[in-house]
């Protein structure tokens, strides 16, 4: 059969205009289907991450402290002394000198340093006082309130305030030291034990005072006074170099101290640190010392209402809360067999002297000396 070629075209044609229509509404179709579609999440890859054989960069370590004198005046004048030791002056934010005077350990012939750690005596007496404040400000206890309230079979214990142990007018008549171990649990029985001796009021230095309350701390807190310290006190002053007896005892630069004796520098002995828990066990370098003043100073451990009762004098003595309150300046000193500590500041925060001896009894007063330097300071602004 043969077809007219006229019809062909047309009939192609035809069949292309219907094959575009079909295309063109099925891709319409599709289109519309995928809008109404929800987006799918692009799928989780997971790539493999091998470790890199580069060891990474070590944290660099805090610069080294150097030696300062900015005020030659301040230095002679410690010389002159022969103060063996470490001193810390900060005015303004400025230190004016830290420097190392002296030898740590004679036999061996080691200079101290100004990392140095030294027994800080009774200037514990003020970290106790902190920390019975912080525990006061957390509702724990009042320092107001009788110490029968917290321990039922103290002598005399309705009139006794916890004040008056801050304040040492407690009128206990305390325990003896020996030179023996014992526990802070065998201290207050034995607080108790010896009783009292006067009515609460008039001032009478005693570390019992303090014993008692560091283990009231230890008691409230639920936490031993070394953790206790450590947590409350050490960190958020950024106190890194405080050390226990026990630890003190294995540091490398510890220092040895000593006593003049007919012109002879002695070691003398030192009972079993236990027996002074809370009022002069640990030990420090002047920088801890003077980080501990500043956040006392700047609210970091306690309220400013806090800080004005631990800084009023409790008494004619000027004693407060683990200071003296003297006219322009706060004064704490502390002495252990061979170590002799001073750390004083103004009452404005603007001046701070930390002086820490391994010579117990080579300058007779640290009172006098803070006074000259004070004076020096005053002379330079």
């Amino acid at each position: 059969m043969h077809y007219s070629r006229s019809r062909w075209p047309r009939q192609l044609r035809l069949f292309l205009i219907i094959l575009a229509c079909v295309g063109t509404v099925t891709l319409t179709g599709k289109f519309i289907w995928n809008q109404r579609q929800p987006v799918a999440k692009p799928m989780m890859t997971t790539t493999k991450i091998t470790k890199s054989h580069v060891k990474p960069k070590p944290l660099a370590k805090p610069a080294p402290l150097t030696t300062i004198v900015k005020n030659p005046k301040l230095d002679h004048y410690l010389t002159q002394l022969h103060f063996s030791g470490t001193a810390l002056i900060v005015r303004n934010h400025q230190v004016l000198l830290r420097k190392a005077y002296g030898l740590r350990n004679r036999n061996q012939h080691l200079a101290n340093q100004l990392n140095t750690p030294y027994y800080i005596g009774s200037t514990e007496k003020a970290l106790i006082a902190t920390a019975i404040l912080q525990l006061q400000t957390a509702g724990k206890l009042k320092i107001n309130a009788p110490i029968k309230t917290y321990f039922p079979k103290f002598p005399n214990g309705q009139s006794i305030k916890l004040k008056n142990l801050l304040t040492h007018t407690s009128g206990l008549t305390g325990h003896q030291e020996v030179n023996a171990a014992i526990t802070p649990a065998a201290l207050l029985h034995d607080i108790e034990k010896q009783g009292v001796q006067a009515q609460p009021g008039r001032w009478h230095y005693l570390d019992s005072n303090y014993t008692v309350l560091a283990y009231l701390v230890e008691k409230l807190s639920g936490e031993t006074l070394d953790h206790y310290l450590q947590q409350h006190i050490f960190k958020p002053a950024k106190m890194t170099t405080t050390l226990t007896y026990q630890a003190f005892a294995k540091a490398k630069q510890r220092s040895t101290g000593y006593r003049l004796t007919n012109g002879q520098y002695t070691t003398p002995s030192l009972p079993d640190l236990s027996q002074l828990y809370g009022v002069g066990n640990i030990a420090m370098t002047v920088t801890d010392m003077y980080r501990f003043d500043q956040a006392l100073m700047t609210n970091r451990l306690i309220t400013k209402a806090a800080r004005k009762q631990m800084l009023t004098a409790g008494s004619a003595s000027g004693y407060g809360m683990g200071f003296y309150a003297d006219p322009g300046a706060y004064n704490s000193h502390g002495i252990v067999s061979g170590w002799n500590i001073s750390n004083s500041f103004t009452h404005t925060g603007k001046t701070y002297i930390v002086l820490m001896s391994n010579i117990q009894n080579n300058i007779s007063s640290f009172g006098l000396v803070n006074s000259h330097l004070y004076s020096l300071l005053n002379q330079a602004d």
